[in-house]
């Protein structure tokens, strides 16, 4: 018993500490910073950042590291460190200090990470960096520490730091054991207009180099063949350096262990387009480069047998934001082994800027004529080649308008597939083969239509994204699920923000491994599609769309879906509940069912007096309303019990007390009835040859332009509302007299028609009149005095713009006679 009350207290001892550890608490020493124990040992870190430190607090020698960065600290004392010889890590950051003395890291025999970054250092003394021998880290970036006074560092391994090299200067780092070095001007100052082979000549084993945004101009052969362990070499953003002056470094790069190499626009945003030599990349061949990145650098040529000089280790190519055009280089394409390719942003614009690096050099043309060939591609007619060992593809923000057309595709691996963002509008497809992919992504792009086969040759498919489009045009017709029938192997689907009023019941039929289904931000009002055989779906996104409620076959299909998965959850917050008594059904089912409703403490509901009410606690909310609703409920049964009595006995008296006059009126009417049918059998003449509707804001246009041609040149009788409607009579009475009367509607659209009520009221009454009153003729002519996008459009707009008849209003002189030839042509 002893011994199990011990082991409790041993226990509980251990989990409090642990706790508290793991919280952090005030050090004894300041109470400005916190202490991390790092249990089982005796140390701890101390967080002292964002404390508006003056000066460094006194530490004793059980601290492993030290975070004083973001204070106001101004100087480091001497020797203030002295009894810190266990201490790994000091950083310094974001401080005010100007000036380290010899004695300012006495004592810090141990130490292995140092950030004096963001300072405002531009004093080092001599041997300030004497005492750091175990020092294998330094961030020196943003201060004016010189790496002269760092030459006593033998074990520095890595260091970021500010480079400045005049063109004057003998310079070279002598760094005996450094693997990585940061100078790029990205995240602090690097100017080295001309890099000779002296500079790192003495940092053998280096690995890692960043000399990005340094304004190099020049960079001399045999600068980096001394590295033979460099695997990683950046020299993006320097624009004056150009691939011409890059063929030095290709040329040095097969005596090092290169892997990653980056090129990122190097040559001038508004400079003209660039072309890719053979000269460039020929002794990449003799490397086992793995990636290449050469963004923003406008490329528009490939020389032909460029791609045939990339090394068989390749498999990574980053080219984004050019403007490559058709060549035969694209025959090449599929025997590169190359795995996962970029080319989004292609033709992005660009915002000019300000003040442009200043090249040094002369910029020599990057199509001198003897390099300029002819491209004339052999490529067949929609056939599109991809490396053999292509993985993923990514092609986004693009933003070229353009159809996706069946397509045959060379034989591929392909998994991955990013079209996100350009602007796809129809996805006609099929594209084969595509037997790999498992991931594609179509979204952002306004597509409007999807056809029955554009997933036909995608069996595999796990993750479809297409949200953001306008797929509510289409998918509502997709009445036997034929659209996604060729994809049953989908885990997640993504419709999002398409505008889809409805489902079809059967439009997921093929998809029973669905795992994730996002339908968010639509204008679904019921849930009438099938999900009941989804057996592992676990979310299920219906958040702003128009649900007052699930109706009972929805909570059914939920309810057997979570049968099958305990863990399925449901959003539909954003929807506009309604929590009344016709459902009270919905509220109690929320309260009751085991599902999971993800954000629930955000939705709310309209009660019957339209306030809003929480549904935090559906349970409770049900309660009120059973209580509030029965109540009512006799209350109504009684009164409509009465008023029908009411009514049954006034009704049954007034008809036999006028029993003979009803009959009366009852062979009158039926008389008068045969007589208007024979009337409507004869050929009806109209008053009016059209009615023209527009808005009072575009009447200049009506009675300036309008009238003249329609009527004065082309001897046609308009009806003008401000002109021929009869005063006196109501506005309504006089708008569908006017159309009854008129053989043709000319609306004249413009976004001032569409915010008003009394021409949206003429366009509807007009669209009636067509249906019933003249059996569906086309009586409806459309005339747009201004682009309009089709997002703009209310949808019984643009359902008649794409089943009847329209025309645009031009602005050019040509137009503009061949518009009105065509009006008096309908209209005559």
């Amino acid at each position: 018993m002893f011994f199990l009350i011990n082991l409790m207290f041993v226990y509980l001892t251990v989990s409090h500490v642990n706790t508290d550890a793991a919280r952090g608490r005030k050090c004894y020493f300041s109470s400005k910073c916190l202490c991390f124990s790092l249990l089982p040992t005796p140390y701890y870190n101390a967080v002292c950042s964002h404390s508006l430190l003056h000066a460094i607090p006194v530490f004793k020698d059980n601290i492993h590291s030290i975070d004083l960065s973001y204070n106001l600290i101004q100087r480091i004392q001497n020797r203030h460190f002295s009894y810190n010889g266990n201490l790994k890590e000091l950083n310094l950051s974001h401080n005010k200090i100007k000036t380290l003395s010899k004695f300012s890291f006495h004592g810090l025999r141990k130490l292995s990470k140092l950030i004096v970054s963001q300072n405002e250092i531009d004093s080092v003394e001599t041997y300030t960096f004497f005492y750091l021998q175990s020092l294998t880290y330094l961030d020196a970036k943003q201060t004016n520490i010189n790496v002269s006074t760092l030459q006593s560092l033998h074990f520095l391994k890595t260091l970021r730091m500010d480079f400045i090299l005049n063109g004057s200067d003998s310079f070279s780092f002598r760094l005996l054991h450094l693997t990585h070095l940061d100078l790029s001007g990205t995240s602090g100052r690097c100017e080295a207009r001309t890099l000779t082979e002296d500079v790192f000549k003495f940092i053998p084993i280096i690995e890692d180099l960043n000399l990005s945004a340094c304004k190099i101009n020049r960079i001399y052969k045999g600068t980096f063949r001394f590295m033979k362990h460099l695997s990683i070499l950046d020299l993006s953003y320097n624009p004056c350096l150009k691939f011409s002056a890059a063929e030095n470094v290709t040329k040095d790069l097969p005596y090092t262990s290169i892997k990653i190499l980056k090129l990122n626009k190097i040559h001038k945003t508004f400079e003209m387009n660039t072309m890719i030599k053979r000269s460039h990349v020929r002794h990449l061949r003799k490397t086992n480069l793995t990636e290449i990145h050469i963004d923003s650098n406008r490329i528009q040529k490939v020389q032909k047998g460029v791609l045939l000089f990339l090394p068989s280790s390749i498999r990574t190519i980053s080219m984004s934001d050019n403007e490559f055009s058709f060549g035969d280089y694209l025959s090449e394409i599929m025997v590169v082994p190359v795995e996962h390719v970029n080319i989004s942003e292609l033709f992005k614009s660009h915002l000019p800027i300000s003040q442009e690096e200043r090249c040094y050099l002369r910029n020599e043309s990057n199509f001198p004529e003897e390099e300029v060939e002819k491209h004339i591609s052999s490529l067949q007619p929609n056939f599109v080649p991809f490396p053999h060992m292509l993985k993923s593809f990514v092609y986004r923000k693009c933003l070229i308008r353009y159809q996706i057309p069946p397509m045959n595709l060379s034989a591929n691996t392909i998994e991955y597939l990013d079209g996100h963002q350009n602007m796809f509008y129809s996805l006609i497809g099929p594209l084969c083969p595509l037997d790999h992919v498992t991931y594609v992504d179509l979204s952002d792009n306004m597509s409007s239509n999807v056809s029955k086969v554009f997933f036909q040759c995608i069996s595999n498919l796990q993750i479809l994204r297409l949200q953001n489009n306008l797929l509510g045009f289409v998918l509502p017709d997709d009445v036997n699920g034929e659209i996604l029938q060729h994809v049953p192997q989908l885990r997640e689907i993504n419709l999002s923000e398409n505008r889809i009023p409805t489902l079809p019941y059967h439009f997921f039929k093929s998809q029973v491994l669905v795992r994730r289904l996002y339908l968010d931000g639509n204008l679904l009002d019921y849930l009438i599609f099938k999900i009941d055989h989804m057996k592992d779906l676990y979310f299920l996104g219906l958040s702003n769309n128009r649900f007052s409620y699930l109706d009972e076959t929805a909570r059914a299909q939920l309810e057997t879906v979570y049968k099958n998965n305990k863990n399925v959850s449901i959003d539909i917050s954003g929807n506009p509940l309604k929590c009344t008594c016709d459902t009270k059904d919905f509220i109690q089912w929320m309260g009751n069912t085991k599902i999971l409703f993800n954000n629930l403490h955000f939705y709310t509901c309209r009660l019957s007096t339209d306030k809003k009410q929480n549904l935090n606690n559906p349970k409770r909310l049900y309660e009120v309303l059973q209580k509030e609703c029965a109540s009512y409920t006799s209350l109504v049964i009684g009164l409509i019990s009465l008023v029908f009595l009411f009514v049954s006995i006034l009704t049954f008296g007034l008809v036999y007390r006028h029993r003979w006059k009803i009959r009366y009126m009852y062979y009158m009417v039926k008389i008068r009835y045969f007589e208007t049918k024979r009337k409507t059998n004869e050929k009806k003449i109209y008053t009016y040859d059209a009615f023209v509707s527009y808005e009072n804001n575009d009447r200049s246009f009506v009675h300036g332009q309008l009238l003249r041609k329609l009527e004065n040149d082309a001897g046609l009788k308009l009806c003008i509302h401000q002109r021929d409607f009869l005063p006196g009579h109501d506005i309504a009475e006089n708008i569908t007299s006017a159309i009854h009367d008129s053989r043709k509607i000319v609306v004249l659209m413009s976004q001032n028609y569409l915010d008003s009520y009394w021409c949206m009221f003429e366009y509807n009454m007009a669209r009636v009149e067509s249906i019933y009153s003249r059996n569906k003729e086309n009586i409806l002519f459309l005339v747009f005095l201004q682009q309009m996008s089709s997002g703009s459009l209310p949808l019984l707009v643009l359902e008649l713009v794409q089943s009847q008849s329209y025309i645009e209003y031009p602005y050019d002189e040509y137009g503009d006679t061949v518009f009105w030839e065509k009006l008096k042509e309908v209209l005559a």
